[in-house]
This record gives C-alpha cells, sequence and structure tokens, in this order.
C-alpha cells in the first residue's frame, strides 16, 4: 500500500514539472510599440532620423519695408499761435506727442533777372552808380548766394523775365535769369509716427467743427527737421 501511495505521488510530481516545463507562454519581450503607415510600413519618429536627414525648413519671407522715411502727421495751417498752441495741448493731455512749428511752403515760382556778384562790396557799389546813370533801374544784392550781385527785378511771369534780360544783353550788361520758388510760413501741428493713431475720430471730428478750414496730411519727418518750432 505503502508504494503505490509513492508512486502516485512521484507521478503527480513529475506531471506537474512537465506542465510548467513545457505548457508555459513564452515571455513577450517588451519595447516601445512600432508605428505603422497605412500601407503596412513603419513610421520612424523624428527623433529616430539623423538631424542631416531631416527636412531643411525654409527661411520666412522677408518683410516689406516702408520706402522713402517715416511720415509725420500736419494739422493746420493756423492764423494765430494760440490756436494752435490750445490743439497741442488737448493732445498731451491725451498722452499725444505734437508740436507747433512754423513750417517753410513753396508758393509760386518767381524769375530774378540778375548780374552775377562781383569781388566786392565796393565794386558791387561802383556798377551800381554806372547801372543807374545809364537809367537802369537796379539794386546791389545784400546777402545769399548772390551776395554783392546786381538785380534788375524778380518777376512771377516768365516771359517778362527773359525779356529784360534780352533788352539789357542788348545794351552790354551780361544780365542772367533764374528761377526761385517764392517761400513762406505758415503754422503747423505736426504729430510723430504712430501718434495720430491713438486718436479716436470724435476727436479729429470736433476739431474739424470748431476750424473748418483746418487741414490734415502726410509729409517726410526728414522734410520738416528743420522747420522752427512755434510756441
Amino acid at each position: 500500500m505503502r508504494w503505490i501511495v509513492l508512486a502516485l505521488l512521484l507521478a503527480n510530481l513529475g506531471l506537474f514539472a512537465w506542465y510548467q516545463y513545457a505548457g508555459a507562454p513564452a515571455a513577450a519581450v517588451v519595447g516601445p510599440p512600432a508605428a505603422e503607415s497605412a500601407g503596412g510600413e513603419r513610421i520612424r519618429l523624428l527623433s529616430e532620423v539623423p538631424a542631416d536627414k531631416l527636412p531643411k525648413k525654409k527661411p520666412p519671407a522677408p518683410q516689406p519695408v516702408a520706402s522713402g522715411g517715416a511720415l509725420c502727421t500736419m494739422l493746420g495751417p493756423f492764423e494765430e499761435d494760440y490756436q494752435g498752441a490750445d490743439i497741442v495741448q488737448r493732445l498731451k493731455a491725451l498722452q499725444v506727442d505734437a508740436e507747433l512749428r512754423a513750417i517753410e511752403m513753396s508758393g509760386q515760382m518767381r524769375y530774378w533777372v540778375f548780374l552775377e556778384p562781383l569781388g566786392s562790396r565796393r565794386e558791387a557799389f561802383r556798377k551800381l552808380r554806372e547801372l543807374q546813370g545809364s537809367g537802369v533801374d537796379s539794386y546791389v544784392i545784400p546777402k545769399g548766394s548772390l551776395t554783392n550781385g546786381i538785380s534788375f527785378g524778380i518777376f512771377t511771369e516768365r516771359e517778362r523775365a527773359e525779356g529784360l534780360a534780352e533788352e539789357l544783353r542788348a545794351k552790354g550788361i551780361e544780365a542772367q535769369t533764374r528761377e526761385e520758388p517764392q517761400t513762406y510760413l505758415e503754422r503747423w501741428i505736426v504729430l510723430p509716427p504712430g501718434q495720430v493713431e491713438r486718436l479716436a475720430e470724435g476727436f479729429w471730428s470736433q476739431i474739424q467743427r470748431e476750424y473748418p478750414d483746418l487741414d490734415r496730411r502726410q509729409n517726410l519727418c526728414s522734410e520738416l527737421d528743420g522747420s522752427d518750432t512755434g510756441g
């Protein structure tokens, strides 16, 4: 009886060992899942691709640069200083930079008939006495690029200037003509770039009601740098 029990025990132990050895599933290898494309081809992550194989990025397109320089906004002209000064103070109360300036404006073209500058002021007056003694209206030019020259007049019409120059040359006087733009000063408020955008449209409507004749325009800031600052 003892031998039968012992044989059954050994048989059970052998069966258990065989089952553990042959029946257990193989251990799975753990690793990152490989992504696949729709066609079954494995998709490679960017981190797996060498740096020199990556597609090169296109550089950003250059931004356009405004040509001609910055533009300032001008408001005016004002007949009196106090009118422009009042609006400047209102603009500054709104944290907007502005200043009143005397801007040199170009007017009608003029035509100057003249004699080239002489060597000294004494020579200029000697020539002046000679011309006036011959009945020619003239005067010595006191300053400017034609200092010590002789002026025969400034005209608004080219034909009149050229006609006088021809008459003088017929008398042996080497008269010349040149264009002289007439300039004058106007009072304008100047706002630097980026300031006008800070103002609501209601502000401009109010100014237009108070000063219906005012003009608002833009001009190159570089052309206004030499203008005088008003009060």
